[in-house]
C-alpha cells in the first residue's frame, strides 16, 4: 500500500510544483494581488445575490403580476419610493461593474509585473550558465522560453487566480439565492449539472497533450528564425531562400494544426456546457408551468440561472487553460532549477590587479565525457609580462587553453593558476576583469561605434574611447562614417568591413587595459598595411602585460618571446623562433605549412 501512496504524492508534487514556484514572484505585490481578489470576491457576491435584489424589486413593482405596488400603504404610490426601488437594480449592476473593473485592473498590474520579473530572472539565470549549456541548447528554444513561455506562465498565476476566486463565489451566492427563492426549481434546473464535468475531463487531457506539441513548435519556430537571421549571408550566398521558406512554412503549418486542436478542445467545452444548461432551463420551465409560479419570482429565478451560466462556463475553461500553462511553467522552471556548471566556490575572492603569472598544472579537459581529451596532462608556465605564441595544427588544444584561462570551462583534472591562485577560488567576474580578448570572429552589437568600444570598460570617458580607437588605428575610418562615433553599425557590425570590425574589437580590448591579453587570430582580417599598424599598437599594449596569442601569421610568431608548440593536446616544445626552427621538426613543418615559408628560406628568416 505504501508504494501507491508515494506515487500519488509524487504525482501531486509534480503537478503543483511549477505553480508553487511561481508564487514567490507575487510576494512584492501581495497587497495589490489581494486587492484584486477582494474586488473579485465583491463582484462574485454582487452577481450571485442579484436574483434576491430582483425578487425584492419585482415583488413591489409587480405585486399581482400586473399592477404597481401601493408602496405608501394608503393614498397612492409614493414616487420617491418607487424611484429608490427601481434604482436598486442599476445600483447593484454599477457596484458589480466597478468591482469587475478594479479586479481586472489590479490583476493586470500584478500580472504584467510578475511577467517582467519572471523574464528578467530567467534571463539573468541564463546568463549565469556556462558555455557548455549554450553549446548544448538551441538559441531559438531559449528565446522562446524567455519570450513566450513566461507570458503563458503568468496567466496560470494571475488570470486563473482571479477566476478561481470570482467565479466560484458567484456560483455559491447564486445557488444560495436560488435555493432561498425556490429549492425545488433549483434542484430541477441543476439536475444535469454533473454532466458538465464530462467534457472538462475528456478535453483537458487533449489540451495538455496538444499544448506540449504547440509549445515545442513555437520553440522550433524561434530556432528557425534565429538561425535564419544569424546566417542570412550564407543563405543568400548559396541561394537557399526557398529551402528556408519551405522549412518555415512546414513548422508554421504544424503550429497551426496543433494550435487549432488546442483551441477546438477549449472552445468545444462552452457549447457543450450550454447545451446541458439549456436542457436544465427546459426542465425548469416545465416546473414553472406545473406550479404556476408568479412572474416576479420566475424572473428572479431565471436571472439566477443565467448568473450561474457565465461563471460555470469560465470555470470549465480554467482546467483546460491550466493544462496548457502547465507545460510552459514546467519548461521555465526546468531551466531555473538547473544550476550552472561553472560557479564561484564558497569563499571565492576578488582579485586586485593581477601580475599576469599563469600556470597550467597537469590539466586534462574533455568537452564531453564521450570525447577524447582536448588537452591531456598539460603543463605550461606563462611568465608575467611576456608574449607567448601558441602554434599547432587544428585540434591541438590552443583555443581550449584560452577557454580554460577565461574559466568558460573547468579542467576535469589538474588546475589553472593565476598568480599562484586556482581560478576556481577567484570570482568569475573578477577573473575576467583581468583578461582582455580579441578573437578571430569579432562580435559587435547593433549599436553605435562609441558604445561598442565602451563595452570594454563601461565607465570610460569619451576621450579614453577616442584614444583607444587611435591606438587601434580605427579613429580615421570612424570619423569617415556618416555620424562618426555615433554611427550605428548594424547587426554584428555588418555595415563595416571585416578589418574595420576587427579594429573596433581591438580598440575595445585596448580600452579594457587588462594585465592579461588573449589574441585568438586577432589580425586575421587585416591587410598587410593595417597589420603593421596594429602590430605596432600591440607592441605598445604588450609592455608590462602577459600576452597569449594563437598564431597563424608570421608576424605573430616572430614577435613572440616564447613559442609554445602543441600537438594532440600536449605541449611538445617551447622556445624562441630561432631555437625552434633549427631544433624542432614539428615546428619546422608547422612553420612551412601555416606560414607558407619554404625550408630554404628558414635560415634567412631566423
Amino acid at each position: 500500500m505504501a508504494k501507491p501512496k508515494f506515487s500519488l504524492r509524487q504525482t501531486w508534487q509534480t503537478a503543483v510544483g511549477p505553480y508553487r514556484d511561481l508564487f514567490p514572484y507575487l510576494k512584492p505585490y501581495w497587497w495589490r494581488f489581494f486587492l484584486a481578489l477582494f474586488f473579485g470576491a465583491l463582484y462574485g457576491m454582487a452577481s450571485g445575490l442579484l436574483p434576491l435584489v430582483m425578487r425584492y424589486v419585482n415583488a413591489r413593482i409587480f405585486p399581482q403580476g400586473s399592477h404597481l405596488s401601493d408602496l405608501s400603504g394608503a393614498g397612492g404610490p409614493d414616487i420617491s419610493a418607487v424611484v429608490v426601488v427601481c434604482a436598486a437594480i442599476p445600483f447593484i449592476f454599477l457596484v458589480r461593474s466597478l468591482c469587475d473593473y478594479l479586479n481586472a485592473y489590479y490583476m493586470a498590474w500584478v500580472s504584467l509585473r510578475v511577467l517582467t520579473d519572471l523574464r528578467c530572472k530567467l534571463f539573468e539565470h541564463l546568463l549565469r550558465h556556462s558555455l557548455e549549456f549554450f553549446n548544448r541548447e538551441r538559441a531559438g528554444l531559449l528565446i522562446s522560453r524567455v519570450a513566450n513561455d513566461t507570458m503563458v506562465a503568468q496567466n496560470a498565476l494571475t488570470s486563473i487566480s482571479s477566476d478561481v476566486i470570482k467565479q466560484p463565489l458567484t456560483i455559491i451566492c447564486a445557488l444560495y439565492a436560488l435555493i432561498h427563492l425556490d429549492w425545488k426549481f433549483t434542484l430541477i434546473s441543476l439536475v444535469l449539472f454533473p454532466l458538465c464535468m464530462v467534457p472538462i475531463i475528456v478535453y483537458g487531457k487533449k489540451v495538455r497533450s496538444q499544448g506540449k506539441k504547440e509549445e515545442a513548435n513555437a520553440s522550433s519556430m524561434m530556432t528557425v528564425l534565429q538561425e535564419t537571421f544569424a546566417g542570412i549571408r550564407v543563405i543568400k550566398a548559396f541561394a537557399r531562400e526557398e529551402r528556408e521558406n519551405a522549412n518555415f512554412r512546414k513548422i508554421t503549418q504544424q503550429q497551426f494544426r496543433h494550435s487549432m486542436k488546442v483551441r477546438k478542445a477549449i472552445e468545444v467545452v462552452g457549447p457543450m456546457v450550454e447545451a446541458v444548461a439549456a436542457a436544465g432551463v427546459g426542465l425548469a420551465l416545465f416546473y414553472v408551468w406545473t406550479t404556476h409560479l408568479s412572474a416576479a419570482k420566475f424572473l428572479a429565478l431565471l436571472a439566477g440561472i443565467f448568473m450561474l451560466y457565465d461563471p460555470v462556463k469560465k470555470l470549465s475553461r480554467i482546467h483546460l487553460t491550466m493544462q496548457k500553462c502547465f507545460t510552459a511553467t514546467s519548461n521555465i522552471f526546468e531551466i531555473m532549477h538547473r544550476e550552472p556548471s561553472i560557479q564561484d566556490l564558497p569563499g571565492a575572492v576578488a582579485l586586485g590587479r593581477s601580475a599576469g603569472d599563469i600556470r597550467l598544472e597537469n590539466v586534462t579537459f574533455r568537452y564531453r565525457p564521450e570525447l577524447p581529451p582536448a588537452v591531456q596532462q598539460l603543463n605550461l608556465h606563462i611568465e608575467p609580462g611576456k608574449y607567448y605564441a601558441l602554434v599547432g595544427s587544428s585540434g591541438a588544444g590552443k583555443s581550449t587553453i584560452l577557454s580554460l584561462l577565461l574559466r568558460f570551462y573547468d579542467p576535469n583534472e589538474g588546475a589553472v593558476l593565476l598568480d599562484g591562485r586556482d581560478l576556481r577560488t577567484i570570482r568569475q567576474h573578477s577573473l575576467r576583469d583581468q583578461i582582455g580578448i580579441v578573437t578571430q570572429d569579432t562580435f559587435l552589437f547593433h549599436d553605435t561605434i562609441l558604445n561598442n568600444i565602451r563595452y570594454g570598460r563601461l565607465d570610460a570617458t569619451e576621450a579614453e574611447i577616442i584614444e583607444a580607437a587611435k591606438q587601434a588605428y580605427a579613429h580615421e575610418f570612424i570619423l569617415a562614417q556618416p555620424n562618426g562615433y555615433e554611427t550605428v553599425i548594424g547587426d554584428k557590425g555588418c555595415l563595416l568591413s571585416g578589418g574595420q570590425q576587427q579594429r573596433l574589437s581591438i580598440a575595445r580590448a585596448l580600452l579594457k587595459n587588462a594585465p592579461v591579453l588573449l589574441l585568438d587570430e586577432a589580425m586575421s582580417a587585416l591587410d598587410s598595411e593595417a597589420e603593421r599598424e596594429i602590430q605596432a599598437a600591440f607592441e605598445r599594449l604588450a609592455e608590462g602585460r602577459t600576452v597569449i596569442a594563437i598564431a597563424h601569421r608570421l608576424s605573430t610568431v616572430l614577435k613572440a618571446d616564447q613559442i609554445v608548440v602543441m600537438h594532440q593536446g600536449q605541449v611538445r616544445e617551447i622556445g624562441t623562433h630561432s631555437e625552434l626552427v633549427h631544433c624542432s621538426m614539428l615546428y619546422r613543418r608547422l612553420y612551412e605549412l601555416q606560414f607558407n615559408v619554404q625550408t630554404e628560406e628558414l635560415a634567412g628568416v631566423a
